[in-house]
Formats: C-alpha cells, sequence, structure tokens
C-alpha cells in the first residue's frame, strides 16, 4: 500500500513541477505550456475463473506540450513580428546549428543581421542571414542612409533609406513539422527537431500550411494564469492528501511491528 501511495505523491509533485513552469514563463514571449501525463498501473490477479485488475497507482510517462497559439501583444515595433498560424522562425546559433522558435522579438546586431532575443540570426526561407545594409548607394551615386524596416504579412524585409529608395533583402523563412509536439525543447525558447517531430519543411509565410507574418506585434504565452492556479490548488490537496495517507499507512506498520 506505501509504495502505491508514492507513486500518487510522485505524481502530484511532477504535476506541481510542470504546472510552476508554466506559471513562471507567464510572460515568455512565444511560450508552450506543458501537462504532466501520467498512466495507471495494473497488475493481474488470477482468482478461481475470473481474472481481477488490481490497481497499483499511477506512473509519470512525461510532459505534453501545448502549441496553442497564444495573443498577439501590439508593440509597433519595427522587427517585432508575429506568426499568426502554424511555422516557426529559424535562428541560426554561431556553431551553425539551426534551432526553431516562436519568438519574434528582433534586432539587429552592429553588422546589420536580424538576430533572435537569443542574439542568434534569423534565417530566411533559403537559409541565407538576413542582412540589411545600414547605407547603399543609389543611381546617382550618392550614399543613403537606413531610416525605416518594414515587414510584410508574407515576411518580405523591406529597407527604405534617406532619400526613399527601397529594397526587400529577403523573406522571414518558416519551418512547420508534421507532429508539433514531438519537437524538442532546448532553452530559450527554442526547439529541435527529432524523430517524433519530423523533418523540417521550410517555406515562406502565406503559403500551404505556413501562417502569416504579423508585424508590430509579439506572441505573448499561452499560459492562462488563473487556470493554472486552480490546477495548482488541486495538485497541492492531491499531494496533501497522499502524504497523510502515507503517515496513516507508516503509522498502522509501526503498530502491527510492535
Amino acid at each position: 500500500m506505501i509504495n502505491i501511495i508514492r507513486t500518487g505523491l510522485d505524481a502530484s509533485n511532477k504535476e506541481i513541477s510542470a504546472i510552476s513552469h508554466n506559471l513562471a514563463n507567464g510572460s515568455t514571449i512565444g511560450f508552450k505550456k506543458s501537462s504532466a501525463g501520467f498512466t495507471d498501473i495494473y497488475s493481474q490477479q488470477v482468482e478461481l475463473k475470473d481474472n481481477i485488475d488490481v490497481g497499483l497507482g499511477t506512473r509519470f510517462v512525461g510532459t505534453q506540450r501545448n502549441h496553442q497559439q497564444g495573443s498577439f501583444i501590439q508593440t509597433n515595433g519595427a522587427l517585432d513580428i508575429a506568426i499568426n498560424g502554424n511555422g516557426f522562425f529559424l535562428a541560426k546559433s554561431i556553431d551553425g546549428s539551426i534551432s526553431y522558435t516562436r519568438d519574434g522579438s528582433f534586432t539587429m546586431d552592429s553588422e546589420g543581421n536580424i538576430i533572435s532575443s537569443k542574439g542568434d540570426k534569423i534565417l530566411s526561407e533559403n537559409g541565407s542571414d538576413l542582412k540589411i545594409p545600414f547605407q547603399v548607394k543609389n543611381e546617382k551615386g550618392e550614399i543613403e542612409s537606413l531610416a525605416e524596416v518594414r515587414i510584410d504579412e508574407n515576411g518580405a524585409v523591406n529597407s527604405i533609406y534617406s532619400n526613399g529608395s527601397a529594397t526587400v533583402v529577403g523573406n522571414v523563412g518558416l519551418a512547420v513539422f508534421a507532429n508539433e509536439t514531438g519537437l524538442k525543447e532546448v532553452g530559450m525558447n527554442q526547439y529541435k527537431p527529432t524523430p517524433m517531430s519530423g523533418a523540417a519543411k521550410i517555406g515562406i509565410a502565406g503559403e500551404n500550411n505556413f501562417g502569416r507574418i504579423q508585424s508590430g506585434a509579439l506572441e505573448a504565452s499561452n499560459t492562462d494564469a488563473t487556470a493554472e492556479m486552480a490546477k495548482m490548488i488541486k495538485a497541492q490537496q492531491a499531494f496533501s492528501g497522499s502524504s497523510r495517507m502515507l503517515q496513516a499507512e507508516a503509522d498502522i506498520t509501526k503498530r502491527l511491528m510492535g
């Protein structure tokens, strides 16, 4: 009996941990909440003709991530973008490895590269760095300085210069997966593909199965703080109840052995 009660304590502890992680990231841009998954444990007891399933508690099977889209936060930032629909941004780290994220709070580095909040370079649909020249030479040979950057709903990055000339430096690349819940979380709100997720399919916003770009906005965490707090109270009550049951069972065992 004690072993069964202990599985209940472990389950409650895992659920509290998952809920705490969700609440801690309630204000993290593009964060996706998770829930703890469990399965019942049974053994079979043979009595005469009938086999009876005997419950032996519960087992933690892992956390399940919910990729439901979060609400949009309007920032009006030129390089703040959100994905309305399916897709992840492509981010290349210093070692050349590519990860995927829904965090569209981008900036520019000193060389004009569009970079993520982690400092990774954001890639186009063909895998090239998105780089915006700070200065260009126009048809008259005059030097023009960067005045404005606009990103349209298809992810085209338009750079506009002081005398009005404009150019498209590339398109923000997006990736979709056959099973996005199978992606591996690697920290800093970034993901890597796994055999369960399938390989990334790369494309442009607005294409078949790809979402569109919402400029001047960021995707908020999909954590519902009220719902998570209600789940936390239930999990804490379950943990407290299991603790009292364990103490009572231990006291009974002591008396029987005394």
